[in-house]
């Protein structure tokens, strides 16, 4: 991994403009899947293969300041409980809404340090995979900030949604665990109002804060215009 930042992949200042939601190269269902590598939270350089075994993987992107990741921890968790048949992991992407608190990456440990505080703040059980300052893993999937994505132990893709949506997920998921076939469609993203999801943008800090609600309206409005809400 590099402690090179990527001007155009690690932006410092959110704006709605950092995300098309018309528009989604990241990788789809039927594809199969990108290797990647990442780090485990004790520094281990590790790849995603390595996590594709003889089960199913669910696999989630986030980042300490992404409203809708941490409003979705707590019923993700009921369902990595509901369903051990699967492996669940979270890629730790960049910073969603970057502030003065916790600014947006400039190096792996950075990264790792923001992965960590998450993982106990947030009480997030998963095994957590840290992507590169340059998010070299994050562009393979997509560059959303909450993503999800299901592959099957030989890497194919059987379901992605550019928004994790955990209610709709129960079924989806109970369904790969009994190895029936999935069908793959874009979930309905949870609006971030919840008080967790809201007091997600104090640990970005102010400015977090202030660059959300200045742009809140188009982020509305860019949701609308695709159907996610």
């Amino acid at each position: 991994m590099t402690n090179t930042q990527s001007k155009t992949y690690s932006y410092r200042r959110f704006t709605p403009e950092e995300y098309d939601f018309t528009v989604d190269d990241g990788l789809q269902a039927g594809d199969t899947f990108k290797d990647a590598e990442l780090c485990t939270l004790e520094g281990q350089t590790v790849h995603l293969a390595d996590y594709l075994k003889d089960k199913p993987l669910v696999l989630e992107t986030g980042s300490m300041t992404c409203p809708m990741y941490a409003q979705s921890v707590p019923p993700m968790m009921k369902l990595m409980e509901k369903y051990p048949e699967l492996d669940h992991v979270l890629m730790y992407v960049r910073e969603a809404h970057p502030g003065e608190l916790q600014p947006q990456h400039r190096t792996e440990a950075e990264k790792i340090a923001a992965a960590k505080k998450t993982k106990r703040r947030y009480g997030d059980h998963r095994t957590i995979l840290v992507d590169d300052v340059n998010g070299s893993a994050h562009r393979f999937y997509g560059t959303m900030p909450n993503s999800i994505f299901v592959l099957a132990p030989d890497g194919k893709i059987l379901f992605r949604s550019i928004w994790n949506n955990a209610e709709e997920m129960d079924a989806i998921l109970g369904a790969v665990a009994a190895g029936q076939p999935v069908q793959s469609r874009e979930l309905k993203a949870v609006p971030p109002f919840s008080f967790r999801a809201i007091r997600t943008l104090f640990m970005g800090g102010i400015v977090a804060i202030w660059d959300f609600v200045r742009g809140l309206h188009r982020l509305v409005a860019n949701h609308k215009k695709v159907g996610n809400m």
